[in-house]
């Protein structure tokens, strides 16, 4: 252990002393001077509140302005829709039977939605008429409620606002004796109105897409054309509508076809590339539509020439109520 001067202890002591004597002083100094002018520095706390002030003015004037044009620009888009949109209006229209009052709620792209003060599903059955297709310039006859339905149809989901009309080469001991020998399933279409809309004059590229169609795919239907495919047998589709849903299900990450609800805006044209379907039953489609392209676009546009050449030399029946041809890829 080393020993201190007492000495050195006493001056060391005067030094620490010294030196916070110092600083208290320096202190002391600092605090003297706010007190001395404190309206300098108030001056510069005023100035910086001043100068926030106008700019939060500023911000909010800006915010008031941008507000008042988007109020003008929504009340312009306001005024223009109404212009453009006819108001609700009710009708008195006369049937066959009685009179029936409807309101237009809505009328745009040829599509007109309609609200009954009836309910809608015995007015149908009531005052109904079959859909037949619009091409066929006649008005439907008593035996078109069996001649338009097919074998196939589910009467718990009747969404479609026409047949798929290859099934109705189908009666049910043809079906019967398919079964015997074939595995067959089932698939629910929701066929829509744009199946007899003609293509637009738009270019078609890429990208393009058909109208929208609803279908749905059971379990049990989607494990059987899975096997199927798994085991290289073919997939034989009744009708170019389920051919867009089968290959509209197909996952190509899976590769499988997934069951469910499931709605498609598919548009099949030459270049693409199938995954399920195989071989296909269809009518002799309208020319310039998308039905005649997605048959061409399976078995190819020259083979598809040379077919409907063949049927219009034999004088076969064209259209929904016509013959079919059944193509394999």
């Amino acid at each position: 252990m080393i020993d201190i001067d007492p000495n050195i202890e006493k001056e060391i002591s005067l030094i620490q002393e010294q030196k916070l004597n110092s600083k208290i002083k320096e202190d002391i100094k600092r605090v003297v001077k706010v007190v001395e002018k404190p309206e300098d520095k108030l001056a510069d706390f005023f100035s910086v509140i001043n100068d926030e002030k106008k700019q939060v003015k500023e911000k909010v004037a800006k915010s008031e302005k941008k507000i008042a044009d988007l109020e003008q620009l929504f009340s312009s888009l306001k005024k223009e829709k109404q212009k453009t949109e006819p108001k609700k209006k009710k009708q008195l229209l006369k049937t066959e039977k009685f009179p029936l009052k409807i309101v237009i709620l809505h009328n745009e792209n040829s599509l007109v939605h309609i609200k009954f003060n009836q309910n809608i599903d015995a007015l149908c059955e009531s005052i109904g008429h079959v859909p037949i297709p619009p091409y066929l310039n006649r008005t439907d006859q008593e035996d078109d409620k069996d001649r338009y339905q097919t074998v196939f149809a589910n009467h718990k989901f009747i969404e479609s606002a026409a047949a798929p009309t290859a099934s109705l080469h189908f009666d049910e001991e043809l079906f019967n004796s398919i079964r015997k020998n074939l595995n067959t399933c089932k698939i629910s279409l929701a066929v829509g109105l744009g199946t007899f809309k003609p293509l637009s004059d738009k270019p078609i590229t890429e990208s393009s897409t058909l109208h929208d169609e609803d279908f749905f795919i059971s379990d049990e239907a989607a494990q059987l054309i899975n096997k199927q495919i798994q085991n290289s047998k073919r997939i034989v589709s009744i009708g170019t509508t389920t051919l867009r849903a089968l290959e509209a299900a197909w996952c190509k990450k899976q590769n499988m076809v997934k069951a469910g609800k499931n709605t498609t805006n598919i548009f099949i044209k030459e270049g693409y590339e199938f995954n399920v379907v195989n071989s296909l039953v269809t009518n002799f489609h309208l020319p310039q539509s998308s039905l005649l392209m997605l048959v061409s676009a399976f078995s190819g546009k020259e083979f598809i020439l040379s077919a409907y050449k063949h049927a219009i030399e034999k004088k076969l029946r064209f259209f929904s109520y016509g013959d079919a041809m059944i193509i394999e890829r």
